[in-house]
């Protein structure tokens, strides 16, 4: 997805079963794309078949998932897929969503996202993607990327996370995916990690494979 704003509207939603709309809180930003920490799991043997390993915990202040796999794609074909919004886009929970590209010299592609969540009552959060890479002889060598909730409803307290895409040696057909979210909300921080995490990366695979996406009740 690059460009101009996209508008989406989705079916039911279970999540915050009790939340309302909360004060709209800015959350400073931290610059850069490097990633939220050191990956605490090790890669999976590369196949040609997508395999993926995670790991998570909750720290009470927050929960964290680290996930760390492969994708059957180059890494420029990799990154192009972590851009459609049906890969990024929490397809499970959100019911509404907009979608803003923001001109920024700092990193190849921004998008402010706001999140309408439709339960007993409405709330809604903003989240912002940042989006970069590096370049070896016009050949992309690394692709960073972090998100953050940066406004919103203070149900979620506080939603940052990673990705990095690599190439994976003697293989340009097959990339490495490394993620990484950390997650302080009032209900089910862990569960929700993982839920977001995990349901990206399924997501992600189906549309690097061409599979028809996965359908959530």
């Amino acid at each position: 997805m690059d460009g101009a704003s996209v508008i989406c509207v989705g079916g039911d939603v279970i999540w915050l079963l009790f939340a309302c709309t909360g004060a709209e809180k800015a959350t400073p930003f931290h610059d850069g794309l490097e990633p939220l920490e050191e990956l605490v799991v090790d890669a999976p043997p590369p196949s040609s078949e997508d395999a993926v390993i995670w790991q998570s915990g909750d720290e009470g202040d927050y929960a964290w998932i680290h996930l760390r796999g492969f994708v059957n794609a180059d890494v420029d074909s990799a990154w192009s897929a972590l851009r459609e919004p049906e890969v990024f886009i929490d397809m499970r929970k959100i019911a509404d969503y907009t979608i803003d590209e923001v001109p920024d010299p700092t990193y190849e592609y921004v998008y402010d996202v706001h999140n309408v969540v439709h339960d007993i009552v409405t709330v809604e959060f903003d989240v912002q993607w940042r989006h970069g890479a590096e370049r070896n002889d016009d050949e992309l060598s690394r692709v960073g990327v972090r998100w953050q909730k940066v406004a919103g409803t203070e149900f979620i307290a506080s939603l940052q996370g990673s990705v990095q895409i690599l190439p994976v040696e003697g293989n340009p057909s097959l990339s490495e995916v490394q993620v990484i979210e950390h997650l302080t909300a009032t209900m089910d921080q862990e569960e929700n990690a993982i839920q977001y995490v995990t349901d990206m990366y399924e997501r992600w695979v189906a549309v690097v494979n061409g599979d028809p996406l996965p359908t959530y009740d």
